[in-house]
């Protein structure tokens, strides 16, 4: 077997060091590379303000300079302004303080340093026109209005738009622009780029991105063709770059393993299909069984196959559970099980519906939100334990304290034991970080005897009398999981059905169903996922035990200006403000503290307003520049005053009567 079966590092290693070798033999490479991660993405194919939110959120843009940036096309501006060695501030703020569009303070894409050039993405095509979820006219009218305000301060605006990107001019464009304007061009050359793509992660990223296309080569057995075809199916972007280097690493690592005299896995399945398909190896078995069958990938199918064709007629019996198909990036192919006729043959087939393990509760709301996604089998599970009232809990994260999470698995924990001194506990994460945080919680607080801590996939098989299921927020860090970045792996590997987040349903499922007695789900009320959403439903009698869930507090927290976010209190270094949790995804981003209640205050045109039903606050704003207005006495009475006029570098007179 090779090394890098046993030491899993030292795979991950061989791929980094085969991508420096690949990256540097040739800068061109070097280039495409770059274009070639994060997968672009079209904004005018994204259809509602939601799903733009979410693209945001899930996605990590990060520029070359290591900025986060909020779409695809101002990453290519910001990485040829970084090659090209031309010094920039990203969203930097204007000479002056104004306000063009509701609620936030006019920030333009990027400024050239030390000099007075702006460059403005503009997101429209040749006519005009917007996203599908964006006011065109307004949009418009705003560009109009940055336009003259550049004009007013004397600065210099230049232009790029999405219609040149779709015409493939957007960065000779640009360089032919910022030529004119005689700004000086010093690219950067091929080993400070490398030196700086390892100093900021992104090689380490490129790698992990790399390992995951290689097992699932390995496992789905693509050649370059199979690969490509994948790739044009899925619509990815520049099907044949990918191809060809993931060929190329792909071809690097069979000759690796073919120098090391060594197989992994993958070569003992894929050989063993060789020697019986070659006659090198005649099966005799007359009863097969295949247990796991949800999880069984196509090179494991195709030695199944292999075995049956070559084999002394024999009976195949297959086990599985769709509901428990929680390895499809380490290949599964969930519908050999779900249409095990048409990819299979004809079969028999026995249902077993009875279970021992938990009760009727867990049993019922488990099912009920598994069998929402119609291409799983419908069974309906009968317990041997029957209780009268809902055993799935509901609890929030929000105990009053820094890192509340790890406090609430404490309470409950602590709980459990007082009540149930021997009971088995299980803690269970979708993301290991999750887990190490609340053992240590658990040690400093000595109740980690009798507690395990389980990732969900590591959970399956495995009962405690009580779990305890953490990790549901949003974004690409919660549950579920929502990173959308990765479209090229997901093109590799197995067919998934459509249903939104169903290999992710059923890992929940798999959680849920670990429990004997309770199950408890600690979610984050200020950013919810959408689990915890679609479990506050009625229909899913789940035990809500906490005020935080409660319809009036949601919505005090609720943020405005976006369609999936919530608004969190961050404590900055000038004070305390509102930030919105799907990030750079909200338009407008922030808000205020209510000086009345402490809730949100969200700014409009001329005032602030407390979100909070029961407070509704209202504090005056200036109209131009978004400072608070003050009460002065004047000349012919009162009159509102913008408190910036005592600002000595960037004075606003705005004032409007009382």
């Amino acid at each position: 077997m090779s090394i890098f079966v046993e030491d899993p590092l030292k795979l991950k290693q061989w791929v980094t060091d085969w991508l420096l070798n690949y990256l540097s033999e040739d800068i061109s490479r070097l280039v495409d590379f770059i274009s070639l991660t994060p997968e672009p993405v079209d904004p005018f194919s994204i259809k509602t303000q939601a799903e733009y939110e979410a693209y945001v959120r899930d996605n990590e843009l990060r520029t070359l300079n290591d900025e986060l940036v909020k779409g695809y096309q101002e990453l290519l501006i910001a990485n040829f302004l970084y090659l090209n060695g031309i010094p920039y501030t990203y969203e930097a703020r204007y000479v002056s303080k104004r306000r063009i569009e509701i609620g936030f303070d006019y920030k333009p894409d990027f400024h050239i340093d030390g000099t007075h050039i702006y460059i403005e993405h503009f997101g429209i095509d040749r006519a005009g026109g917007t996203r599908p979820d964006i006011d065109a006219h307004q949009y418009n009218e705003d560009i109009k209005s940055k336009r003259t305000l550049h004009i007013k301060c004397r600065t210099t605006l230049v232009e790029t738009f999405h219609y040149e990107w779709v015409e493939e001019t957007l960065t000779s464009g640009l360089e032919k622009k910022l030529k004119i304007l005689d700004v000086e061009f010093n690219p950067i050359n091929s080993e400070q780029l490398l030196e700086q793509l390892q100093s900021t992660g992104k090689i380490a990223n490129w790698s992990d991105l790399l390992l995951k296309a290689l097992s699932s080569i390995r496992v789905e057995r693509l050649d370059y063709d199979s690969m490509l075809a994948r790739f044009q199916r899925a619509n990815i972007s520049q099907p044949q770059k990918y191809t060809v280097l993931l060929n190329a690493l792909h071809e690097a690592y069979v000759q690796e393993l073919h120098e090391q005299n060594a197989i992994d896995f993958d070569d003992m399945i894929i050989r063993s299909i060789e020697a019986i398909d070659k006659g090198l190896f005649t099966p005799k078995w007359t009863y097969v069984l295949v247990d796991e069958f949800q999880d069984i990938s196509t090179a494991r199918m195709d030695l199944v196959k292999a075995i049956i064709k070559r084999g002394p007629t024999p009976s195949l019996t297959v086990v599985g559970d769709d509901w428990q198909s929680i390895y499809r990036f380490s290949g599964g192919k969930l519908e050999l099980t779900t249409r095990f006729d048409e990819l299979v043959g004809l079969y028999t087939e026995t249902k077993l519906q009875k279970t021992f393990r938990y009760n009727n509760s867990i049993a019922d709301t488990a099912g009920l939100f598994i069998m929402e996604n119609p291409e799983q089998y419908k069974k309906y599970i009968v317990t041997h334990t029957k209780v009268d009232s809902s055993q799935v809990y509901m609890l929030d994260d929000k105990v009053g304290v820094k890192d509340g999470l790890y406090q609430r698995v404490v309470e409950v924990v602590s709980k459990i034991k007082s009540v149930d001194s021997t009971a088995s506990i299980a803690v269970i994460g979708r993301y290991n970080y999750l887990l190490n945080e609340s053992k240590a919680a658990l040690v400093k607080n000595r109740l980690v005897e009798n507690v395990s801590l389980w990732s969900f996939h590591k959970s399956k098989g495995l009962e405690a009398d009580y779990c305890i299921l953490i990790g549901f927020s949003q974004g690409k860090l919660g549950f579920p999981n929502e990173n959308i970045d990765q479209a090229v792996i997901e093109a590799l590997l197995p067919a998934l059905d459509s249903y939104p987040h169903s290999e992710e349903r059923r890992l929940l499922y798999v959680g849920l169903t670990r429990a004997k007695k309770k199950s408890y789900i600690i979610g984050d009320p200020t950013s919810p996922s959408a689990f915890i959403n679609e479990l506050l439903a009625p229909k899913y009698e789940v035990n809500i035990h906490s005020k935080a869930f409660q319809e009036l507090y949601r919505k005090k927290f609720k943020c405005p200006n976006c369609e999936e976010g919530y608004l969190k209190l961050i404590n900055g270094k000038f004070g305390g403000f509102y930030a919105c949790s799907t990030g750079k995804g909200c338009r407008v981003g922030k808000a205020r503290v209510c000086t009345e209640c402490g809730a949100p205050s969200v700014d409009n045109r001329g005032s602030s307003d407390c979100n909070n039903q029961d407070c509704r606050h209202s504090m005056r704003i200036c109209e131009q520049c978004g400072r608070p207005m003050i009460l002065r006495n004047g000349k012919y009475g009162e009159f509102w005053g913008c408190s910036g006029y005592s600002t000595q570098d960037d004075q606003c007179k705005n004032t409007s009567k009382q």
